[in-house]
């Protein structure tokens, strides 16, 4: 099966928004990105949660799936959200300005793209309810480029008051 590569553009993202992607909890969210969506060059995988009872959409390779497996047998992690969308587009737009970095374009029109961060946990602690942001890269892909882009990605989390951590293979059981 072919995949196709949504268009990034103001259509397009007006068009997710109001499919309400990446937006709800548990089995009514909505992924920003579907491995339909997007090209992969490694392995793309749809699973079904069994805390959120919805097909989960992993567009990279098996470090994504294997940390799902791991949240969803933490007693603490209540739902998990990927790829989440850091909205608004003018949020990160400004932080990667702040920050002197490139914002992430579509290489065929050049628009600035939604960026997006691999999970977004729901996380019970005693009483509360606290988000975290996991982004999982492998350790030998973290060039500077997509370093960058982390640094975007965390600062976003860090205006909202979320936890952000960067996942590698080896924080991975």
């Amino acid at each position: 099966m072919s995949k196709i590569r949504s268009s990034n553009s103001i259509a397009s993202i007006q068009r997710k928004i109001k499919e309400r992607r990446g937006q709800g909890h548990f089995s009514e969210y909505k992924p920003w990105l579907t491995v339909h969506d997007v090209p992969s060059i490694g392995i793309v995988t749809r699973m079904l949660g069994w805390k959120s009872g919805r097909l989960h959409h992993y567009l990279s390779e098996h470090f994504e799936l294997a940390h799902h497996y791991q949240m969803e047998c933490s007693e603490q992690v209540i739902d998990i959200r990927e790829p989440f969308p850091l909205l608004p587009l003018d949020k990160t737009l400004y932080i990667a300005q702040k920050l002197g970095i490139k914002h992430p374009t579509d290489p065929k029109n050049k628009l600035p793209i939604i960026m997006t961060t691999d999970m977004l946990l729901t996380v019970k602690q005693e009483e509360s309810i606290k988000f975290i942001a996991h982004s999982i890269k492998p350790s030998n892909k973290l060039t500077k480029r997509v370093v960058e882009k982390l640094q975007i990605e965390k600062e976003f989390f860090k205006d909202q008051k979320i936890e952000w951590t960067l996942i590698t293979e080896r924080q991975i059981n």
